[in-house]
């Protein structure tokens, strides 16, 4: 069989640190949602290849925040209770339907009630509470192939110092070691977001000095991998960020094609996500996910919040919207399915007869797509592979199956920029969000200043180094990105507001307590109090050291 290339799914799957932080409509149930709705559906497509003795290459993100999260005792109890909850609403619903005689109701609440149900007996007998035990499980025998993040999705590009980025990494590969067993050799930057090495201004404080690019701090920590979008690459030139000559000359053989992986100086390579394909998952008018027959996510029952509708029209009245029907919905996944397998192959056919090589098609989505926003999303993909394996000349790849296949890579300088609007940082950093940037390189730049002045005390005194390593997963959990994206798009923002300030308040008290250990050498009461209180709500990252903040 002739080969015409490679496809590269990836997946990319992240909850900022909720627990214990609210619940609806802002806080766990975000977590609890897309356990339910996402991350074990995706789970049972894998079983199903297994089944099959099929191996979907399909490659996985995992934000160390997350897996943190879902290792917790404290997630897996509340877990079930949520599930027992969704089962009892539907229960009600059901009574409610029979008692109107809406056997079409009926019937779809029995639907979803098997739905809930069997999601819970998954959990709990066959994966014993451990879904990330159970990804480890598919990675090890060569199913897909995980990649780390930076520990809390920190934008990595606007933290105030290399120690801030290199921790937020060094977490990140930390936390993916203990729970799978080897080092990972890809990442997803946080946001696609990116920044070369040369002088830095800091865009609240003005101040500059002389930086390390984001690749750089990746590759000294053993990264080999990882992807940016396709407006970036247009966007890499002879020149770096700041004007200096690459040391090669740059020669674009295949004309900036994103069909090809692309490597930095540092040695980084760079996989580039295609746009055609993107387009058809995320087109809010031409995108599979609004079929009119797959099921609407906005509208849900009053009394339960279970969704009974279909999509029916894009610009419908949420009023008008038709019931679902998952058997016609099915239908339309096949044919989705083959569309998308059709174009991938038409395009790398096409690249191929073009240059004469194999290219990659890469497809980067936000694995929540998949189950919880697109419901039909983990059997639209499980079809999709299945159609690659019967279309001639397409094969499923892993990002690190690639690096060791291809040798196409072409050397380039990267500009600053990101996956958001416009490709920049304003996402992240506007008028709205730059009270944040102004707290957090207050936070950050005192928090290194006291772990630089008292590095002997911090690392020798057993309980100032527990103090610090608290306010360490505190200054981490307000670096989150998530927050200025939810304060910037208004969905959410007085919840990300509170939670940024709150964990920006624990850093600063943290870092008094530890000024005053070190002047008195003992603890008040209320230190010990606030200390014990701060460990019991913030669970994750508690194997953090606070030596990866000391490194240059």
């Amino acid at each position: 069989m002739e080969k015409n290339g490679y496809f590269l799914f990836i997946l990319h799957s992240h909850i900022p640190y909720v627990l214990k932080h609210g619940e609806w409509p802002h806080g766990e149930y975000w977590l609890y949602e897309a356990v339910a709705e996402t991350y074990i559906p995706l789970l049972q497509m894998l079983e199903r290849f297994k089944e099959k003795n099929t191996k979907p290459k399909i490659t996985i993100g995992l934000t160390p925040v997350l897996i943190e999260q879902l290792k917790t005792d404290y997630f897996k109890e509340k877990f079930n209770q949520y599930l027992e909850f969704k089962i009892e609403l539907l229960q009600k619903d059901k009574k409610e339907f029979e008692k109107k005689n809406q056997s079409d109701y009926s019937a779809l609440a029995l639907f979803w009630e098997k739905f809930y149900t069997d999601i819970q007996h998954l959990f709990n007998f066959t994966y014993d509470k451990d879904i990330i035990n159970r990804f480890k499980y598919f990675q090890d025998r060569g199913y897909i192939e995980i990649l780390t993040s930076a520990a809390t999705h920190g934008y990595l590009p606007l933290l105030a110092y290399d120690n801030n980025v290199r921790a937020q990494i060094k977490t990140g590969i930390d936390t993916y070691v203990r729970y799978f067993g080897r080092k990972p050799k890809g990442i997803w930057m946080p946001e696609c977001a990116y920044r070369p090495k040369g002088l830095w201004k800091n865009p609240i404080t003005g101040e500059e000095f002389v930086r390390k690019g984001v690749d750089e701090i990746l590759v000294e920590e053993g990264i080999e991998y990882t992807f940016i979008d396709s407006p970036n690459l247009e966007n890499a030139s002879l020149f770096n960020q700041y004007g200096e000559n690459s040391a090669n000359p740059l020669e674009f053989k295949y004309s900036k094609t994103p069909y090809i992986p692309y490597k930095l100086e540092s040695g980084l390579t760079l996989f580039v996500r295609d746009h055609i394909t993107g387009y058809q998952v995320w087109s809010k008018h031409y995108g599979y996910p609004g079929d009119p027959y797959y099921l609407e996510f906005h509208k849900q029952k009053d009394t339960s919040g279970i969704k009974y509708w279909r999509i029916t029209g894009a610009d419908l009245d949420l009023a008008d919207k038709k019931l679902y029907d998952p058997d016609k919905a099915n239908e339309r996944i096949e044919e989705n399915a083959e569309h998308f397998a059709r174009l991938i192959t038409e395009i790398l056919k096409k690249f191929k007869s073009e240059t004469g090589i194999n290219g990659i098609l890469v497809s980067p989505f936000d694995a929540e797509l998949f189950g919880h926003w697109w419901f039909e999303g983990p059997k639209w993909l499980e079809k999709v592979i299945k159609k690659l394996s019967e279309i001639d000349g397409i094969e499923p790849k892993t990002g690190s199956e690639i690096l060791k296949i291809s040798k196409t890579a072409e050397t380039i300088a990267l500009k600053e920029g990101s996956w958001g609007e416009n490709n920049d940082h304003s996402v992240w950093l506007n008028e709205k969000t730059k009270w944040t940037w102004e707290k957090l390189y207050k936070a950050e730049k005192e928090f290194l200043t006291f772990l630089k002045k008292n590095r002997k005390k911090c690392l020798s005194d057993n309980l100032l180094n527990e103090i610090m390593k608290e306010a360490a997963k505190s200054l981490l959990l307000a670096e989150a990105s998530d927050w200025q994206f939810l304060i910037h798009t208004a969905s959410g923002d007085d919840y990300a507001s509170e939670r940024f300030e709150n964990h920006i308040t624990e850093t600063e008290k943290l870092l008094k307590i530890a000024k005053n250990y070190c002047k008195n050498r003992k603890l008040t009461e209320n230190e010990k109090k606030t200390i014990e209180e701060l460990k019991a709500k913030n669970l994750v990252f508690n194997d953090i050291c606070i030596e990866w903040y000391l490194e240059d």
